[in-house]
Formats: C-alpha cells, sequence, structure tokens
C-alpha cells in the first residue's frame, strides 16, 4: 500500500514550493476511496479517471504507478507497483529533481 508511504513523503517535502503531488483514483469505487483517504489522513492531491483513459495516455496496466514529471513537465522517472523500501528511492529522485536548476 503505497499511498500512505506518499503521505508521508509528502509531509517531509510538502514545503517546497515547486512539490505538487496528485493521485490519480480509477473510478471503479468512489466511496470505497473516499474511505480510504479519510481512514489514512491523506492530504495531497486526488483527482478521478477513467481506466481506459489513464491506461491509454500513460501506456501503462496495473497498479499502482508513480511518475515523477520535472519542472519541465516530462516523465524524469516511472515505477510500476510498489515494493517495501521503495520510497526511499522515489523520495530520493523527488529530492534530487526538487534541488535540479534548470
Amino acid at each position: 500500500m503505497e499511498l500512505p508511504h506518499v503521505q508521508t513523503m509528502y509531509g517531509e517535502l510538502k514545503d517546497h514550493e515547486d512539490l505538487q503531488i496528485l493521485a490519480v483514483e480509477i473510478n471503479d469505487d468512489r466511496e470505497g476511496a473516499d474511505t480510504f483517504i479519510e481512514e489514512h489522513g491523506l492530504t495531497f492531491t486526488f483527482a478521478e479517471a477513467n481506466r481506459a483513459f489513464v491506461e491509454s495516455k500513460f501506456n501503462t496496466s496495473g497498479y499502482p504507478n508513480s511518475f515523477l514529471i520535472g519542472k519541465d513537465g516530462r516523465i524524469k522517472q516511472h515505477w510500476r507497483g510498489f515494493r517495501d523500501g521503495q520510497e526511499t528511492m522515489i523520495k530520493d529522485a523527488i529530492v534530487e529533481e526538487l534541488n535540479n536548476d534548470h
């Protein structure tokens, strides 16, 4: 379950003016998603999307997927799935991008 780890990263990095976190909820179970967000105290931004749209636009299937989009608007990293400990690698990549002067 990656989103509680994302919340921890967000809490640690949210004061950086260039950081934005957007979670895209596939609209299979809106009520369940809202309950999960509330139960885990998730405070970053969520959007809802159609599964077919997400899969076609981001050339992906299976979930979760995490994308690091740079200040230039380009995808810098893409992680498929989530494993314990991966949050450290993702956070390091985010910090590196935030500190990168483009």
